[in-house]
């Protein structure tokens, strides 16, 4: 075998790849061999029958090709293995010649970039002791009184507590917001599901009216790109309806669930929203830990994994909005925004992804943390018993090979994260 390699900058490369007739017919051999014992010889139990005869029923064609994907699997790990390539991904397998006398191709080899860790016992993140108050659970205990409401359709103004269904459009400096758009979105009034302020600008509209307003956000706002900024609005109303909840009563925690009294739904809202803010604080403090290891460690970010870490990010998006009856193209075109600028402005936090994906990597490498095959192959029988049951897929098209992958991904980097939480969190 032969190997030839054009580098296109630190972290791509090409590699050529040619394999000699002896070296090819070796895969052919294997190839009739493998397919041999599939085929059934009239006298014989299956896979029982003689090499000879076996072989003399194989289509041409199909050895070929199961040759050809030996070869091209087992000559790329030997070459792999012999120049030491630690390989992200590899794009643009190209057969160049295929037939008596070998086999050539080319493929393009993007390389994992050469991580150095700082030092990960510097790096301490302090936890917020996470804390559940009465008005938190009253708060939720409304929120499920508002789910088990019913609407009345109001022509007054719309008042503290009422359900509106509104159109909006939101601008900052003069451009169209992103994501600051919708149409007949609902909404209840005092349910603190906007920007601070937003709410209240609605009171005494009535169906039809039409309010231009400005609100500045709080310098702590949750969207880091709106924080302290000043955004203008424009709100039409489609609906006021007067909200009918029903009494928090021993009843209505009947309904709800198999509660014995409004005691015990409070006690179980109570325990959800400690579990809910611990999870949320859990989130922080290991996003605290990564972004502080980053801070000290040389973490190269090469420009093809940034730019693989756009396309994801642009195809979860343009499924989400799918999902919601709205296309990209025509999302761009409402914030009179490209594609390209659109890839422009995420890609500062695609790199902050990528160098998280390389840090989690890196220390699972120096911790010499893994998932064993007994492990993964558990939770990929538990993860497909699951999607069977919720009818996400059926036994016919589930793909254990790539929920494995994902599954494998998503195990080491758990472990990882953990691993630094307690090492790194106080």
């Amino acid at each position: 075998m032969k190997i030839s390699t054009e580098q296109e900058d630190a972290y791509t490369l090409t590699a050529r790849i040619s394999l000699d007739a002896d070296e090819l017919g070796g895969f052919i051999k294997r190839s009739r061999e493998q397919l041999a014992k599939s085929v059934t010889v009239e006298g014989f139990r299956a896979g029982k029958a003689p090499q000879h005869l076996a072989e003399r029923q194989l289509d041409p064609a199909v050895v070929s090709r199961t040759a050809a994907d030996l070869a091209l699997e087992r000559s790329f790990s030997d070459a792999a293995a012999r120049q030491q390539w630690d390989i992200e991904r590899t794009t643009d397998l190209k057969v160049v010649r295929n037939d008596a006398e070998g086999m050539e191709y080319t493929v393009r080899v993007h390389l994992w970039p050469v991580v150095k860790l700082g030092d990960l016992g510097a790096v301490k993140i302090e936890r917020h002791e996470q804390e559940v108050t009465d008005a938190d659970v009253d708060e939720a205990l409304g929120t499920l009184r508002n789910l088990r409401a019913t609407y009345l359709d109001k022509t007054g103004p719309a008042a503290e507590g009422d359900r509106v269904e509104v159109d909006f459009d939101a601008t900052l400096g003069g451009v169209p917001l992103e994501g600051g758009s919708s149409r007949n979105h609902p909404l209840i009034i005092g349910g603190k599901t906007f920007i601070p302020g937003f709410e209240e600008q609605l009171i005494g509209l009535t169906p039809g009216m039409t309010k231009e307003f400005i609100l500045q956000a709080p310098d702590d706002y949750y969207e880091p790109k709106l924080a302290g900024k000043t955004v203008a609005f424009k709100v039409t109303v489609h609906k006021v309806q007067a909200v009918l909840k029903p009494a928090a009563d021993d009843a209505f925690a009947a309904s709800v669930g198999s509660f014995k009294s409004l005691s015990e739904l409070q006690t179980s809202l109570r325990q959800g929203l400690a579990r809910e803010k611990a999870a949320k604080e859990q989130q922080r403090v290991r996003l605290a830990v990564l972004d502080a290891i980053a801070a000290t460690s040389e973490v190269p970010v090469p420009a093809s994994l940034a730019a693989h870490e756009v396309d994801e990010m642009i195809h979860r998006f343009g499924h989400d909005l799918q999902s919601r009856g709205l296309q990209l193209s025509m999302y761009l075109a409402r914030l009179h925004k490209t594609e390209e600028q659109l890839r422009a402005e995420w890609k500062p936090e695609a790199e902050r992804q990528v160098r998280m994906l390389l840090i989690v990597r890196q220390v699972a490498r120096d911790q010499h943390i893994s998932v064993s095959p007994g492990e993964l192959e558990q939770a990929l029988g538990q993860t497909v018993a699951e999607l069977i049951k919720s009818g996400a897929v059926t036994e016919e098209t589930v793909d254990p090979e790539r929920i494995r992958d994902a599954l494998a991904e998503r195990l080491l980097r758990e472990r990882v994260l953990d691993f630094l939480e307690r090492r790194c969190a106080a």
